[in-house]
């Protein structure tokens, strides 16, 4: 077991690259993932917007001994005050971005590859996946309420493609969509029931949409002609974003989108640059 944690520790790259391994060690992985995008990401991403002042870029970046010791943290037998670790780093210039994208979100899918990899066992990823929680409502007491959303601003709907599973980055997009003022509407119904009813119910300027993985293109391409429908705005914006669009741009034209989006941090200038494209065409 020892030397198992110790290879799996320095070997992280290749897990990386190699992330299958037997069936419950994704099962798990993917509850990990679920468990960080649905829970601890939404929270952080809270606690960030409600700074009073401005965002800032990071001074301080998360290094491989960042996500070790952090790790180590949440593994270890006895509880530690991790809190007063992500002070230190905050303190020494990481902004809340970098905790939120680079050390937290990391950590946990790490975790997750070490239990597949019987470096950690069931407890232990358990218990993690717990002091990861209460390490994230102890970063909100660092913070202020969130700010109240101007009624101008415009509206965004982010939604999984069809059959996606995958939320990470979707959940970025949202992040950055506030920080640059939208009211952002997110949903992780993968079968867009959900979006088809908010479409209908409520105004929204643009969707946007993520896919991983090719497997699920035909389903988005039936579903893009039905959001349209569904949508009380007639001139509704589409973007697509996510790994299955990298390095193809003939999907955008092939699922009917409008654009699409290779970094989440450019999502909100790439629907602004949309919305005044329709504008001046008036």
């Amino acid at each position: 077991m020892a030397i198992r944690r110790e290879r799996a520790f320095r070997d992280r790259s290749s897990l990386e690259r190699n992330p299958g391994g037997v069936q419950r060690g994704s099962r798990w992985r993917d509850d990990l993932a679920q468990v960080v995008e649905a829970e601890i990401i939404p929270r952080l991403m809270l606690a960030h917007r409600s700074e009073t002042r401005p965002p800032r870029l990071s001074a301080r970046r998360t290094g491989t001994a960042d996500i070790d010791r952090l790790t180590a943290l949440m593994l270890a037998q006895q509880d530690r005050d991790a809190l007063a670790v992500v002070r230190e780093l905050i303190d020494d210039g990481m902004a809340l971005d970098e905790v939120l994208i680079g050390l937290m979100a990391p950590t946990a899918r790490y975790i997750g590859r070490l239990w597949e990899e019987d470096a950690c066992d069931f407890v232990q990823v358990t218990t993690a996946m717990a002091r990861l929680r209460r390490l994230v409502h102890d970063l909100e007491t660092l913070c202020l309420e969130p700010r109240p959303v101007d009624p101008a601003s415009r509206r965004v709907l982010l939604v999984p493609a069809p059959g996606e599973t995958h939320t990470f980055g979707l959940t970025l997009a949202a992040h950055f969509f506030a920080e640059a003022g939208w009211e952002v509407v997110t949903s992780f119904d993968t079968n867009l029931s959900d979006a088809l009813e908010r479409l209908r119910a409520e105004w929204f300027d643009v969707i946007g949409l993520s896919l991983s993985c090719d497997v699920h293109v035909d389903r988005l391409i039936a579903a893009v002609p039905a959001l349209r429908r569904a949508s009380r705005n007639r001139d509704l914006h589409l973007i697509v974003g996510g790994p299955a669009f990298h390095g193809r741009p003939d999907r955008i034209r092939l699922v009917g989108a409008d654009a699409s989006v290779d970094d989440a941090r450019e999502a909100p200038e790439i629907a602004r640059s949309l919305l005044d494209l329709r504008i001046r065409a008036c």
